[in-house]
Order: structure tokens, then sequence, then C-alpha cells
């Protein structure tokens, strides 16, 4: 499986879609990255996750279990707003800042050199298939495609799962970055390089930071009880939300589970594998689209990653005309609860044995 590939040669599909992307920009006259639009909202963003932090530290009483609540939402912002866009270096045309965006992902927990091999080569590349796609491993508590092996317990997972989102974010960022750091993988696929001297120290001394700032720090000011609670409440509600915004794109039962042969090569060319793995949910939801960071448009994300989410509803309408006279349409769930039904679907299906 490490040696997973798509195969050489013409890539019709990519060719057609990214001719009609690129004519659109250029019609526009904009930039593929960030606009004012997304920079206003980083700073709301920014200054809500702030506030709830200080708010953690000093109100008192059950509203401080309340502020922890608030800064877990606060914490998912900022991951799907300004981290996902600076890690595909489509947070702004300058470098250094899409670097400063994705540091953020070392500030609310995780480390963005795990997330630049997990997410941008493995999950982007290899989308749905089974020991390269980490996304999809659940390490057997649930079966969430059809290759993977079925226990007896997961006849139940389509309703146990609700319980176990909530522990998402403190099993990613206390057992999963640690594995992916000492193994040097992710899945069955090595690092795309060794760490270097200073990548070990930056993860090192993120997760030192994130303990002193999130539970040290409090414990100073604050009962442990409150601080016990708080911190499981943060991340109770950063879980559910990393969880389904993430799982509602591609374990739904609109989408494939496709897996390499035995040379390792993909059936098909990699934009239709993405068109195959991947689906969109509530494009016509502008909150949603707004505080998700465009994780609604999950298609057009996979398809030109290092396009900024801002532009994903206007690449929608284009996709959806081109992938319609490709023979490829643009899998999608008109709402949110469409697609939480979807989901809830193929955990039962993959439940059974069968």
């Amino acid at each position: 499986m490490t040696q997973a590939h798509f195969p050489g040669g013409e890539r019709p599909v990519h060719r057609a879609l990214s001719a009609a992307v690129d004519q659109y920009f250029r019609d526009q006259q904009t930039a593929r990255s960030g606009n004012g639009r997304l920079y206003r909202k980083a700073f709301i963003i920014l200054t809500l996750f702030c506030t709830s932090f200080v708010a953690m530290l000093t109100v008192t009483g059950e509203l401080n279990w309340l502020a922890w609540l608030i800064h877990g939402a606060a914490t998912a912002l900022v991951g799907f707003n300004i981290m996902h866009d600076g890690a595909h270096q489509s947070f702004s045309r300058s470098r250094r800042l899409n670097q400063l965006a994705a540091l953020t992902f070392n500030l609310i927990g995780s480390n963005r050199y795990y997330w630049a091999q997990k997410h941008n080569r493995n999950h982007h590349s290899f989308t749905n298939v089974d020991d390269v796609d980490e996304d999809i491993d659940a390490l057997g508590l649930f079966r969430m495609s059809p290759r993977q092996k079925h226990y007896g317990f997961h006849r139940a997972q389509h309703l146990y799962v609700w319980f176990l989102y909530p522990l998402t974010s403190l099993f990613w960022f206390f057992v999963l970055d640690y594995k992916a750091w000492l193994r040097q993988k992710i899945g069955e696929r090595d690092f795309s390089h060794r760490m270097k001297a200073s990548d070990h120290a930056e993860f090192l001394l993120s997760k030192v930071l994130y303990v002193l700032i999130y539970l040290v720090l409090p414990l100073q000011l604050l009962s442990t009880e409150q601080v016990v609670v708080g911190f499981l409440l943060m991340h109770a509600i950063l879980g559910v939300l990393f969880a389904v915004v993430f799982q509602l794109a591609h374990v739904v039962d609109q989408a494939e589970f496709l897996q390499p042969d035995d040379k390792g090569v993909m059936h098909d060319e990699w934009a239709v594998h993405q068109l195959r793995t991947t689906v969109d949910f509530a494009p016509q939801s502008r909150f949603l689209t707004w505080a998700l960071g465009g994780l609604n448009f999950q298609v057009e994300h996979h398809l030109f990653p290092r396009v900024s989410h801002v532009h994903y509803p206007a690449l929608h309408a284009i996709l959806t005309q081109q992938c319609a006279a490709l023979g490829q349409p643009v899998r999608s769930y008109a709402t949110l609860w469409q697609a939480l039904a979807a989901h809830y679907r193929h955990l039962k299906s993959m439940g059974r044995p069968d």
C-alpha cells in the first residue's frame, strides 16, 4: 500500500476542470488566495478565541464552564478558517503569513508538520484509501470502509459513535500525534522526509506549551474541578466539530472507498478519484460556509486545495456545470441534516458483516 499511485498519461478531467477554474480567475482578475473578507473574518475569530480564553481564567461559577465551551468552538473556528487555509498555502499570497496561519495548529494542540503529512499528503492524495488515509482509520472502533475488518460491536456503531466523537481531539492531540511522531509515518505510508531537529523541537515545545497554557496556568487561578471539567468540555465541543465536519465529506453513503490494484495503481485519474470519494453538503448555507471555512465545499477544496475557501461558492457553480458535461457529477447533500443522515446510514450499513 505504501506504493499506491495514480496512473500516468493524460488526465483529461483534471485538465478540463483546471482550465475552467483558471479562466474564472483570469476573468475576475483576482488572486486564488484569501482576500479582505477572509482577513476580517480571521480577526473576528481570533478576537473570540482570545476573549474566551481570558474568560476561562477570570469568570467564576458555572459561567466558567460556558467560557470553556465557547473557547472550544472558537478553537474549531481557528482550525477551519485560519489554520486550514494556511496549511494549504491559500490564506495569503505571502508565504510567511501562510506559515503563521498554519502554525496556529500548534497553538490549538496539534502540530503543523504532522498535519501536512496526514492531511495534505495522504488524505488529499489517496482519499478513502485504506492504510493510507488515516481519516478512515479508527483503530477498529468504527468500521468506515467495506474492506475493514468487521467486529460484532460494529452493529451498534451508528449509535455509539456519537458518544465517542467528543473524545476525537483528545485522542488526536495526545495519542495520534505522538504515534505518528514516533513511527515517522501515517498509516502505512512513511513521511515524505525525515523530520529535522528543528521539526522535533517544534513538536515537543508545542506540546509542552499546550499543557502549560491549558492546564498548568488555569490551575493557578481556578479549582482543580473547574479546570478538569472545563478542559473536557472544551475538547468535547472541539472533538464533535472536528469529527462531524470531516466525516460528512467522505464517510457518507454517496462517497466511494476505492483501492489500488495488486501493483498499487489506482483505477481512475486523481481528479476522478476525488469526485468519487468526496461529497459537498449544504452548499447554499452562507452561515455554514462562513463558520466552517468552506469545508462544506469539500469537492472544490479537494480538487483545488491551494485556492482559498472564500472562492469555493463560485467554483461550485463552475464545477457543477463542467463535471456534469464530463459525466462526473459533483456529489452533494442539500442540507446539513441530509449529510448527517447519510453519515448515520453509512455507519449502520458498515456495521453489518456483509
